[in-house]
């Protein structure tokens, strides 16, 4: 099956079966790097936005590159423009990840944004989504079902609102960016301590009481099985290009040449 006419959302269904969903981010921009990092076994691949130079002919080509792999594509926007996150929906992700939400109003307006209404007040326009027009109907009838809305939680401000956050309704993920929640407490580049530790128990206890997702992007492997022992079960585990450089690094670390 064409994966444009498959409406299932794989990620959720791995979580709510009591499962831990894996990705990468993807800040290269290559078509290329996506297929080939689609050949493993990962739940997800997020297309970045807001950290590369991704462009909106992109993001199509990344999606068709991908479009015959079990992978699903998430998609994380540059900023909070509600155009952009029914763009890149109307393109064919089963998820977009909103940056820097302090609060639960803009929790609620970027959440809203994902869904068709009733429950939301997405746009109707989805030409890639729905097949190119094949499967029209059974994509609005299933998208509010597929899709998936993740905020990040990466300031002091955002763990202050958590409550009113993680109670907002649309909301079904929120994701922690630790390297901006870092700097929001003072101590930029470290990822560890005493204030983010605190942080991340806080995350975890408002998603279990409000049923939602906690995500965390892991900035080494080293602590991947730390964070899904602390109970999140959506997680980040590097991006393409970090995964390249260790790569090449390792390689070269294991020549035994003078240079």
């Amino acid at each position: 099956m064409n994966n444009l006419h498959n409406l299932d959302n794989k990620i959720k269904a791995k979580i709510n079966g009591g499962g831990v969903s894996i990705g990468v981010f993807l800040v290269s921009g290559s078509p290329f790097i996506a297929e080939a990092m689609a050949n493993f076994p990962l739940d997800w691949m997020l297309i970045d936005f807001e950290a590369s130079h991704i462009t909106n002919e992109n993001l199509l080509h990344i999606l068709q590159a991908i479009n015959g792999y079990e992978i699903t594509p998430v998609v994380r926007v540059a900023d909070q423009n509600r155009r952009m996150i029914e763009f890149c929906l109307d393109l064919g992700t089963k998820g977009v990840m909103i940056p820097k939400v302090d609060t639960a109003e803009q929790a609620a307006e970027v959440s809203n944004a994902c869904y068709y209404q009733p429950k939301g007040n997405r746009g109707i326009g989805g030409i890639r989504a729905s097949a190119f027009y094949t499967n029209t109907k059974e994509y609005l009838d299933k998208a509010n079902d597929c899709v998936l809305s993740i905020v990040q939680i990466e300031s002091k401000e955002s763990i202050a609102n958590l409550d009113g956050i993680a109670s907002t309704a649309n909301v079904e993920v929120l994701f922690m960016g630790l390297g901006d929640l870092a700097a929001s407490y003072g101590q930029t580049g470290n990822v560890e301590g005493k204030l983010i530790d605190e942080a991340r128990q806080k995350v975890v206890a408002a998603c279990r009481k409000y049923n939602k997702i906690p995500g965390i992007y892991a900035h080494s492997i080293d602590v991947v099985n730390q964070y899904i022992e602390e109970g999140f079960t959506f997680i980040a585990i590097g991006n393409d290009i970090k995964f390249m450089s260790q790569g090449l690094a390792d390689s070269l670390n294991k020549i035994a040449l003078k240079r």
